[in-house]
């Protein structure tokens, strides 16, 4: 009987250091009336998982008076542009099934400091988890933690991580006194110092979790080929310590790595926009810390809805090829279309 009872525990044991994440993109829900569910046709992909991140692209704020950072010059030209969402989906969100998001990004401070807590009032009442921006430097750097029903703690830094320090400063980074997004800058070079830097966030950031996901802000719109410095950060980060990198801000899809063992998502396009595209999502599984799959399911986004889209699996392939095309990975694993290459 006690022999059978030490292989029952065993096997519980097991199962319960096994979980799933899902992952997608951007949530663009500027000119998308608030009707009808635009997460609906994949909230039971994000309910399958554990836990479901997204980048919140768009502040969810009824505020008026936007930045004074992007004049009106840039946005007549369309070089720059406001978005914001209605705070009321947040509690759609949380009912498909998205559980944290990050905010660390050039839309987040759109409505300023205002703006962002009429956002977060909305996200805190619908028990979604935010990380990347806040009411100073302090909160927007700090690792946001879901504890998933075995007790492991998921933890979630995010910084935007645009090169240029103009463009940076565009989007407002939170001050010793005022609120904004979290930023990381080291002006495309990933030195000793920029290495010591990445060090210092993962030991601090892994006092509160078990898990740490970085989320990154960075690249270049509509390339569907990470920048060197995106591969160059993100690999420093798994370095560093992390466990996995996920990407976003191009608002396309974007080549995956096993790096180390760990995943990098480079960029997960847009999860949902007034605009149409393809996207997908990354569901992936856990042994621990240990990544035992890797999945991606096709999406398409239309009328300012998404849903699930196997017909788009061959361009998927083709980005991952074209991502191992160009950065040599010699420490890690190549996804299964970068060993078809």
């Amino acid at each position: 009987m006690r022999l059978h009872f030490t292989v029952f525990a065993s096997l519980l044991l097991m199962a319960s250091q096994q979980w799933s994440l899902v992952c997608g993109g951007d949530i663009m829900l500027n000119q998308v009336p608030f009707k009808g569910n635009p997460l609906g046709a994949i909230a039971p992909i994000l309910q399958s998982a554990n836990l479901a991140i997204a980048n919140l692209e768009s502040p969810l704020t009824t505020k008026k008076i936007p930045t004074k950072r992007k004049t009106a010059a840039e946005l007549k030209t369309r070089t720059q542009f406001l978005l914001k969402g209605d705070p009321r989906f947040a509690k759609l969100l949380a009912a498909d099934g998205i559980r944290l998001v990050g905010t660390a990004n050039n839309h987040c401070m759109d409505y300023g400091g205002s703006g962002l807590a009429e956002e977060y009032s909305a996200l805190d009442t619908a028990k979604i988890q935010h990380a990347g921006s806040g009411a100073n430097a302090s909160a927007s750097a700090t690792t946001a933690v879901f504890t998933l029903p075995s007790g492991k703690r998921v933890g979630l830094f995010c910084a935007l991580a645009f090169i240029g320090a103009p463009a940076l400063r565009k989007c407002t980074p939170a001050t010793l006194t005022e609120p904004g997004v979290n930023v990381l800058s080291f002006g495309g070079k990933i030195d000793d110092k920029a290495r010591a830097k990445l060090a210092a966030i993962v030991a601090g950031a892994k006092q509160s979790c078990d898990f740490l996901i970085i989320g990154l802000h960075w690249g270049i719109e509509r390339q569907q080929l990470p920048t060197p410095y995106q591969v160059q950060l993100g690999r420093a980060f798994i370095d560093a310590g992390a466990d996995m990198v996920w990407g976003h801000h191009p608002h396309v899809l974007e080549g995956t790595e096993i790096y180390h063992g760990k995943p990098i998502l480079y960029s997960m396009g847009n999860l949902v926009s007034p605009m149409p595209a393809e996207t997908a999502l990354v569901k992936l599984k856990f042994d621990g810390s240990k990544l035992t799959k890797m999945e991606t399911i096709p999406c398409l986004v239309s009328g300012g809805k998404v849903k699930p889209n196997p017909k788009g699996r061959q361009t998927l392939k083709g980005l991952s090829e074209l991502f191992a095309k160009h950065y040599q990975n010699t420490k890690g694993t190549p996804t299964k279309a970068q060993r078809r290459s």
